[in-house]
């Protein structure tokens, strides 16, 4: 298939192997050296075709660090660098990874994973099981500060070492030699084995003791994934090449992957069709009709697991008082949302958990989603007036959002639904990086939000409103319930399948109730995938890690 060269800016390096012109104050020169070489019998070298994967729609990357790593898309980044205990396969399924087996106790408390031999870090030096007792608990440590360290919870101490109280020793991770990993369970996790393919990455202790920050600098970063760095320019690209130390190297069929941090996706659908770009991690609902026209099956949509929401600030501003919070949610008609912006009815959301789950038959509702628009405005009015705000004080308050064509567009909707019932927003457009910190600080009252399973249990969402973790990335309104933290923390508890899903919806239903993150709709990816690009697979968590992609050489 014939390839279009990538148009690089003018001035802009090209990332290594981009084919970048050889300048030289002579322009004849090269043609005249080619025509002497031939002349002369001597064969002319040029550099070889490589199977260079390019890929937009992550994060732009704020760390190469697996610890610090705080935005969704950074994992992506993290997965083709680094391999945990356990792995994900080409539809985002648990698999084996640097272990090659492991073993579950009867109770559910412990599990056991068996290494695989002979592993070695990208630098060529033994990869053990101590560097996986030693990686879990860097992560838990409260200095380290792990955005996702939530999601660890479920190890033994795991939660009391995240606060300093308890040592880090005392997590319960141990490597009785130098092929076994043990892991205790504070409760069952029957999902922990998805849980460790994205969180709970191996760092190389040596370097990051002697190194500090600097051990993830180009030339210096060392790992144990299907790639290692080769170059990284922030706000550009980050390039990455095979890892010849890899364990399953044999099987990685890329030479290559580059991924380019795209805001606008108007930018991204450009360079695909101009033949850049391999694969683009999502375009706008809105253009749906218009792309599948253009590209026809190269538009993949896939229903995913995943939930966008608006997240209230609980803990300062008006949206600390539940009844406002509940009006703000009340006012947002979703049905004409998913309808007439997001192009996909099903979309709809009135729930935190999303659709697809696993061992969760029936999830929970607020109790409006069938009331009439009307009705849940009249409701919406009059609970704000309880409230204090009215034609004389109307309600006004700050909503941000990403900055980017779709989130903008969504933005501009509900502050017309809002209109309707008497609340004046201010839209604040945010680069996600000063979103991030903005609603760290607490300096929000209502912010779009993204919950993008880290596995397929209902757990998955709602530990994002676990008290303990209020004011964080996983709690950010910073929700804190007696009740829904008894019922979650009964749940965890439950061996029986039945009763821990009755428990965690009546613990989702206690949030539902207090709105402290009102749900939009549910997540749908939608992605570009080039002919030329095999190995990607559909799957319903959006993960696809480049290691089972290649294109052609070129």
């Amino acid at each position: 298939m014939l390839r279009r060269q990538p148009r690089w800016a003018a001035g802009r390096r090209r990332p290594a192997g981009a084919g970048a012109r050889l300048r030289t104050p002579w322009p004849a020169l090269p043609l005249l050296l080619v025509l002497l070489l031939q002349v002369l019998a001597v064969p002319v070298t040029t550099q070889a075709a490589q199977r260079v994967v390019h890929r937009a729609g992550t994060d732009d990357a704020t760390t190469l660090d697996p610890h610090k790593v705080g935005y969704p898309g950074e994992t992506t980044i993290m997965s083709d660098l680094f391999v945990g205990l356990t792995t994900l396969d080409a539809e985002a399924r648990p698999m084996p990874g640097c272990a090659e087996s492991w073993k579950v106790s009867a109770d559910g408390l412990t599990w056991t994973f068996r290494m695989r031999p002979g592993l070695r870090w990208s630098d060529g030096s033994p990869l053990t099981a101590a560097d996986f007792e030693w990686s879990l608990r860097r992560a838990l440590r409260p200095e380290t500060a792990f955005p996702f360290a939530g999601r660890l919870f479920m190890v033994r101490n795991a939660r009391a070492v995240s606060k300093g109280t308890v040592p880090a020793e005392q997590l319960g991770v141990r490597a009785p030699d130098a092929r076994t990993v043990v892991i205790e369970l504070e409760h069952p996790a029957p999902y922990l084995d998805e849980v460790l393919a994205t969180f709970a990455m191996p760092v190389p202790r040596r370097l990051v003791e002697a190194r500090g920050s600097a051990w993830i600098a180009q030339g210096s970063l060392v790992t144990n994934g299907p790639f290692v760095l080769e170059e990284w320019r922030p706000n550009a690209f980050i390039r990455l090449r095979k890892n010849p130390n890899f364990y399953d190297a044999a099987n990685v069929p890329a030479d290559a992957v580059v991924h380019y941090p795209v805001t606008q996706p108007a930018t991204a659908i450009r360079r695909f069709q101009a033949g850049e770009l391999d694969f683009v991690l999502s375009v706008p609902a809105e253009q749906v009709e218009r792309l599948q026209a253009q590209f026809g099956a190269q538009l993949k949509i896939d229903l995913g697991i995943g939930l966008e929401a608006l997240a209230f600030n609980v803990r300062r501003g008006p949206t600390r008082d539940a009844r406002v919070r509940r009006a703000l949610s009340l006012a947002i008609d979703r049905d004409a949302l998913a309808r007439n912006v997001l192009r996909e009815p099903r979309q709809a959301a009135y729930g935190y958990v999303s659709p697809g789950v696993s061992r969760y038959p029936r999830r929970a509702s607020v109790d409006f989603a069938t009331w009439p628009v009307v009705q849940r405005q009249a409701e919406a009015r009059r609970l704000l007036q309880e409230a204090g705000f009215g034609p004389g004080n109307p309600l006004r308050l700050r909503m941000a959002f990403p900055a980017n064509d779709i989130n903008r567009r969504i933005a501009v909707v509900l502050d017309a639904m809002w209109r309707q019932v008497g609340v004046r927003a201010e839209l604040q457009a945010k680069e996600q990086r000063a979103l991030v910190a903005d609603i760290a600080r607490g300096e929000f009252d209502a912010a779009r939000v993204l919950w993008l399973s880290g596995h397929t249990d209902p757990m998955a969402f709602l530990e994002r409103l676990d008290g303990g973790a209020a004011g964080t990335t996983t709690n950010p309104s910073g929700y804190a319930s007696t009740r829904y933290d008894a019922l979650v923390a009964a749940a965890t508890r439950e061996s029986d399948v039945g009763r821990r899903a009755a428990l965690l919806r009546e613990a989702e239903t206690v949030a539902l109730a207090d709105q402290p993150v009102a749900p939009l709709y549910w997540f749908v990816g939608r992605r570009l995938v080039s002919p030329a690009l095999a190995g990607w697979a559909h799957n319903a968590r959006g993960i696809h890690l480049s290691r089972f992609m290649s294109v052609p050489a070129r």
